[in-house]
């Protein structure tokens, strides 16, 4: 079963585990595409485009920049913001991203940007800058809050599911070997219930409980894409 989270580590050669700890959540929500887009298009600050991302109709994508890609600029952008990609370049010789954006998985039609809502659209983060994103139909955007109801989340030893919204409470797993579907979002603290359709519960049952996600507009544990 294939597996995206937000940062990669990789698991029997073909399965991405991405380890997102320890990352800044950059802005008030994100901006996603919707699985079915034609195209998104970001703007520099005078609205001229800056980079599109295009979806064929075999469902490929395909990244243009209006100026050449700053290399340097962009592996720093990866390694400062959202640094799973550049580790596991570094370890694993696996592809590197075109754009340093949240998460970009073009196999999986999954593109997520850091954003910011604003009078004219929205404010996403790539490449290590704000740019403009101006509304279509192509995408959408989410507070965190909500948006952690869309994904899936992991715990571990440090950050486990807790019978209740406290790390003073019974530890009831701190196995990182199973997803949670979001429940409910209480400020830090996410009511999490183990998923049957990625690798299901732990023991065969259901397993429900509470993960500390963030701490000062930092995100704590893994977020997982699709399973």
């Amino acid at each position: 079963m294939k597996r995206l989270i937000l940062a990669i580590t990789f698991l029997v050669g073909h399965v991405n585990l991405l380890l997102a700890q320890e990352t800044k959540m950059l802005g008030t929500g994100v901006v996603f595409a919707k699985f079915d887009f034609k195209n998104i298009k970001i703007l520099n600050n005078d609205g001229s485009v800056s980079i599109k991302i295009d979806q064929t109709a075999g469902g490929e994508l395909k990244v243009s920049y209006a100026e050449p890609l700053k290399k340097d600029e962009f592996l720093k952008s990866l390694k400062v913001y959202y640094p799973y990609y550049s580790k596991e370049h570094d370890k694993y010789k696996t592809p590197l991203p075109e754009i340093s954006i949240r998460a970009y998985y073009p196999d999986y039609t999954i593109i997520v940007f850091d954003a910011i809502k604003n009078g004219e659209g929205y404010r996403v983060f790539i490449n290590g800058v704000w740019k403009t994103l101006r509304p279509t139909k192509a995408i959408e955007y989410q507070e965190w809050a909500s948006y952690m109801k869309r994904i899936y989340v992991t715990g571990n030893k440090i950050h486990p599911v807790y019978k209740n919204a406290s790390n003073k409470s019974q530890v009831i797993s701190d196995s990182a070997e199973y997803s949670y579907k979001v429940l409910e979002v209480k400020g830090d603290w996410i009511k999490v219930q183990c998923s049957k359709e990625c690798e299901g519960c732990p023991d065969g049952r259901v397993l429900s409980g509470w993960i500390k996600w963030k701490s000062k507009g930092t995100i704590l544990i893994n977020l997982s894409y699709a399973c």
